[in-house]
């Protein structure tokens, strides 16, 4: 994906992200699924509001049930480098993944 269409995709799942109620139970928002894995975008803590990142996106594994790296974001403009990243190791991790007989 380009860097706009990337960026804008990341600020779409952010806003939504933000609308849940602070009681939801929904707690992260699927940017994408490659294979078995996905990257998904979680909120950032509350905890210290000075430091505390925007949010987190995770690179998943659902075979595994494990996460597999994650990044924090302070801004929107960081994410779509990593996001790009994660696009990578999710394609290679499946490219070498052992395939289930």
């Amino acid at each position: 994906m380009t860097d706009n269409i990337t960026e804008l995709k990341i600020a779409r799942a952010y806003v939504s992200l933000c609308a849940f109620p602070e009681d939801s139970k929904q707690v992260s928002i699927s940017l994408v699924s490659i294979g078995s894995h996905e990257i998904r975008m979680l909120g950032g803590s509350a905890i210290d509001i000075d430091s505390a990142p925007l949010f987190w996106l995770e690179l998943f594994n659902h075979s595994t049930n494990m996460s597999v790296d994650s990044y924090r974001c302070h801004a929107l403009k960081d994410a779509a480098h990593v996001f790009n990243d994660f696009v990578a190791q999710a394609n290679d991790l499946n490219q070498t993944s052992p395939s289930p007989d």
